[in-house]
């Protein structure tokens, strides 16, 4: 049992892009993605008996989005309400609510949280108030600075016994592309680091970041590349212990011990990115194709996974004229592994195929070291000798990549 769940960024009216070439089966799943990872948080919450589900993040958008988005979300809203779990929609403004509560139409079951109006429920006996740190009205306040409490505002009303704060990024435009609007908290926790007993912190974002003790950071539902920090899931809390049912034991909730609550993570991405890395130091494309299909089965998808959209990256042993030839038999050798691919029964895309970028250049010191090479081999064992020495000293992540791009070049000049 749990008392809400938690679903980030649903982003329904913005399509993840689809990878050239893919066939009709591939789009259709990846047109599907954002959906079924809300309705695979709402299926959480349903099947744990949640009092809530709660949205946060982009989740649809009134103007950009289509009748028939707006139409199955409102089924799902009114699906959930009859099973007795309320959704919560966490918005910048009291404007983005009206518009949201029209394009719905108003369902049952649907209620609203603003920076400046708390919700308050009753869960089970315990007393939740749901607030956020979003929009406007909290941008100038200062790092650190709290939304006021519902309680407080209404004086005749006792404090709530759990505090639920949420708060997020702006991480969709530098991860995608976009214009970053930053009008947000960072962080949105007392000055010196600690929250007060029953208070619950979650923040969203789609890039992995470092956040402060107390803070409970929650990917989006459905990633949309694989630069972002997870495939897509949704959280889990419990706020309320239920004790065991016993003649001598009183059968109402009691205020879990543990302030942090207890949260878990369930998976609800219907398509995830990944890297294939793949050992090939001689072969023509039909022999790499074969090295690529066979690691792909390797990977036992059924039919019911999620879409596993596939770079393979290929282990030249430290080669430039392999790396090289990967590259000329890249295009070739992906079209004979699509050719072998069955939508109905496999799930995984080959996407690209390309040198492994993360190989380590120290291989071209210890060839030329060991060679007394002069000419080409000096100069590549001079520069992987430069990277290797950026690497110890600093962080550059462009740098090993930089390197081999630039020996290719030479080579195939």
């Amino acid at each position: 049992m749990a008392d809400l769940v938690f679903a980030f960024d649903a982003a329904l009216d913005r399509p993840i892009p689809v990878p050239e070439a893919a066939p009709s089966p591939v789009a259709d799943a990846i047109a599907l993605a954002p959906f079924e990872a809300l309705q695979a948080a709402a299926s959480t919450a349903r099947q744990t008996r949640a009092a809530g589900l709660v949205l946060f993040g982009n989740t649809l958008d009134p103007i950009r989005s289509s009748p028939a988005q707006a139409a199955a979300l409102r089924t799902m809203i009114t699906s959930l309400a009859a099973d007795g779990c309320r959704t919560v929609w966490v918005a910048d403004e009291s404007a983005d609510c009206a518009n949201v509560s029209r394009a719905l139409a108003e369902p049952e079951g649907l209620s609203f949280v603003t920076p400046v109006s708390p919700l308050r429920l009753d869960m089970r006996g315990l007393s939740v108030e749901i607030c956020s740190t979003r929009g406007p009205a909290y941008a100038t306040t200062g790092f650190g600075r709290m939304p006021q409490s519902f309680a407080s505002a209404h004086s005749s009303l006792l404090p709530a016994q759990r505090r639920i704060v949420i708060g997020w990024d702006d991480a969709w435009g530098s991860l995608h592309g976009e214009p970053a609007v930053s009008h947000a908290l960072h962080a949105p926790l007392p000055a010196d680091g600690r929250s007060s007993h029953g208070t619950f912190f979650v923040w969203g974002s789609r890039s992995l970041q470092a956040t402060p003790p107390g803070m409970h950071q929650l990917s989006a539902l459905q990633a949309r590349s694989g630069r972002e920090a997870s495939a897509g899931l949704c959280a889990v809390a419990t706020l309320t212990n239920l004790p065991t049912r016993s003649p001598t034991l009183s059968s109402a909730p009691h205020v879990a011990a543990d302030p942090r609550t207890d949260r878990r993570e369930v998976p609800t991405h219907r398509v995830a990115w990944r890297t294939l890395t793949i050992t090939s130091l001689i072969g023509d494309e039909e022999q790499l194709a074969a090295l690529i299909w066979s690691a792909l089965e390797g990977m036992s998808l059924d039919s019911d996974a999620p879409l596993q959209i596939v770079r393979c990256s290929i282990d030249c042993g430290g080669s430039i004229n392999r790396r090289v030839h990967i590259g000329e038999l890249s295009s070739e050798t992906v079209d004979r592994v699509r050719a072998l691919y069955d939508p109905r029964t496999f799930r995984a895309w080959c996407q690209e195929l390309e040198a492994d970028r993360t190989e380590s250049l120290g291989t071209l010191v210890r060839n030329a070291s060991a060679s007394n090479a002069g000419g080409a081999a000096s100069f590549a064992s001079g520069l992987a000798e430069i990277v290797l020495e950026m690497e110890k000293t600093a962080v550059h992540p462009g740098a090993r990549e930089a390197g081999w791009i630039a020996l290719e070049l030479l080579a195939s000049s």
